[in-house]
């Protein structure tokens, strides 16, 4: 099981624009391909990797433990989750183990870990803001990893931007009922309003099948 129960709602709370869609099984997986690229996931300030996997994304520690095996923060691959941290404004990847002698020495905590010189997190230089303010990371999900956890995560809601939303999923095709805001809505206003504001952040929740 990815997922622990009653799994925290991850609207930031800031984002004002907020879109629910449901979806058939293409759509979600149209939408879906958004997660390598990396979406939005609010954070209340700095924190520790392990207790954003546990307390905000709601993993079970066990999924994290047998599955989380390249872990990156900023580029930089990650050894120990309960000391590596993130903040407002970090990019953080997920993967399986990956092949090849280069996956071997990238993995967490890996035997070969001497071999990356001082790319290994916590070494370089961060780019985290870590001045206790809340914000957003952005997450990228990879291979399994984007399929095992993808659409528990969007069920919950990411960020993203209504330009990729529209990339995606503006045609319309595998959308099986959208809401905007408070109110439902056809597929033509849904890409009417999300057109209107391309740049804009918002809060989407996509579900598989389930009507809002």
């Amino acid at each position: 099981m990815a997922f622990t129960k009653g799994n925290p709602d991850m609207h930031d709370g800031k984002t004002p624009y907020t879109v629910e869609i449901s979806l058939d099984e293409r759509g979600m997986g149209r939408i879906s391909s958004l997660l390598a690229a990396g979406v939005g996931v609010g954070v209340p300030g700095p924190c520790r990797l392990d207790a954003f996997l546990g307390d905000i994304l709601g993993l079970d520690p066990g999924y994290v433990r047998d599955r989380l095996r390249t872990i990156f923060v900023n580029g930089q691959p990650v050894d120990d989750i309960t000391r590596a941290m993130l903040a407002p404004g970090d990019e953080l990847a997920l993967s399986v183990a990956m092949p090849g002698l280069v996956g071997i020495c990238m993995r967490l905590d890996s035997p070969f870990k001497s071999f990356r010189g001082d790319i290994t997190h916590g070494r370089a230089a961060s780019r985290s803001h870590a001045d206790g303010h809340c914000g957003m990371v952005t997450l990228k999900l990879f291979n399994f990893i984007a399929l095992e956890i993808g659409p528990g995560l969007l069920t919950r809601g990411v960020t993203i931007s209504a330009e990729r939303l529209l990339r995606a999923v503006g045609d319309g095709d595998g959308i099986l009922a959208a809401r905007y805001g408070d109110a439902d809505c056809e597929v033509p206003a849904l890409v009417a309003q999300l057109a209107q504001r391309p740049d804009a952040p918002h809060f989407v929740r996509a579900m598989r099948n389930t009507p809002l």
